[in-house]
């Protein structure tokens, strides 16, 4: 079975991927907005460009944006590598989200 194919709670998790999968509803919370976070990740390719236009018709149909950040951070989970944590905590990000900064600090 590929890293891909394995559920996130068999995987052993580095202490900053525990941290992740923990926070993510702090994290969902921090970003109050779509914009950058959703085009943050399709222009690094963690989601694909069918995931950002759902994820965007979500919020213009007015599902909260916390929810719709919150799913995107379920399809992150499933990755699980360094990649996600530096997209997720970028510059664009944490200036767009100064909430995250805090939560980044617990990651390190």
């Amino acid at each position: 079975m590929s890293t891909e194919d394995k559920n996130t709670e068999t995987i052993p998790f580095k202490p900053a991927f525990l941290i992740f999968k923990r926070h993510k509803v702090m994290i969902s919370n921090a970003i109050k907005k779509p914009f950058p976070f959703l085009e943050v990740l399709r222009d690094s390719s963690l989601i694909t460009e069918k995931m950002y236009n759902d994820f965007r018709d979500s919020c213009t149909n007015l599902v909260p944006v916390q929810e719709v950040v919150y799913r995107a951070l379920e399809v992150l989970e499933k990755r699980l590598d360094l990649q996600v944590l530096r997209v997720l905590f970028c510059v664009e990000n944490m200036e767009a989200y100064p909430d995250l900064k805090r939560i980044f600090e617990r990651l390190k």
